[in-house]
């Protein structure tokens, strides 16, 4: 009995998985063939072609859509890892006057919709005089998660360490960098590949900060690549598969770390 239920999740699992992959493959395969509609699922070898690639290449503003986005997305991870994991572990270690409550207001704020905040967001970035820059693009990327994932982990580290680093003479900016980040290492790990996918996927607020070419990133450019070349949807699936690789690939590399961090960012509460 208990077999044939495995037998039935598994295929049950398997087809969630497989239509999860269809797009993606449609994707890839589309992105090597010349094709004027999107309902061409017809592929041969013989219709195999790099012109596309080549293509997106050529133009002059790809590449820098691409520095861009890589250049937001990791002095996204920078500032979202720092912020949190020192407010992780101030809510964590530090004992002060409405740390619960200050806490739990916090955590609050991740049941509002970013494009609630979007408006004020905007009126905020438009007075410091930061529309169309890379402050208002990377400033807003730290989020309640980071810091709930961080406290977190950072409750798990015993207590007896940080006691024994100040008993020795340690500040605790000496015990956050040389004790306590060490001991998380899987959840900064978590925690970077959250914010770098995020920051890299993020399309609606780089639309509304970004008015020229100078800080636009892959996500908006692509759009406009899109309704540059609207016949060829060959083109268009190129561009979404170099969009998609660097984080599938930021992924793949740390998925082991990734789990385990997730794991220990959820033991105690």
């Amino acid at each position: 009995m208990k077999s044939i239920k495995r037998i039935i999740g598994n295929i049950v699992l398997l087809m969630i998985t497989s239509c999860m992959i269809v797009p993606f493959l449609y994707m890839i395969i589309t992105s090597f063939k010349v094709t004027y509609t999107a309902y061409n699922f017809d592929f041969s070898f013989s219709d195999i072609t790099i012109i596309n690639y080549i293509q997106i290449f050529r133009e002059k503003n790809f590449m820098h859509y691409f520095f861009n986005s890589m250049f937001i997305s990791l002095c996204g991870v920078v500032l979202n890892v720092l912020f949190s994991s020192l407010a992780g572990f101030s809510f964590a270690k530090k004992n002060f006057r409405g740390n619960d409550s200050l806490f739990f207001y916090m955590i609050m704020t991740l049941i509002i919709p970013s494009q609630v905040t979007m408006i004020p967001l905007y009126i905020i970035m438009r007075t410091l005089g930061w529309i169309n820059s890379y402050y208002a693009l990377i400033l807003p990327l730290p989020t309640a998660l980071g810091v709930f994932m961080m406290r977190q982990a950072i409750i798990n580290v015993p207590d007896e360490l940080i006691d024994a680093a100040r008993i020795d003479g340690c500040c605790d900016l000496r015990i956050f960098f040389q004790i306590v980040l060490p001991l998380i290492k899987p959840p900064i790990i978590a925690l970077t590949i959250f914010t770098f996918i995020g920051a890299w996927n993020e399309f609606l607020w780089p639309l509304i900060m970004t008015m020229d070419d100078s800080v636009r990133t892959l996500t908006v450019g692509l759009s406009t690549l899109q309704n540059q070349y609207t016949v060829n949807y060959g083109l268009v699936m190129a561009g979404a598969t170099l969009t998609f690789m660097p984080s599938f690939i930021f992924y793949l590399i740390f998925q082991k770390q990734f789990v385990k961090g997730i794991t220990l960012s959820g033991m105690k509460g």
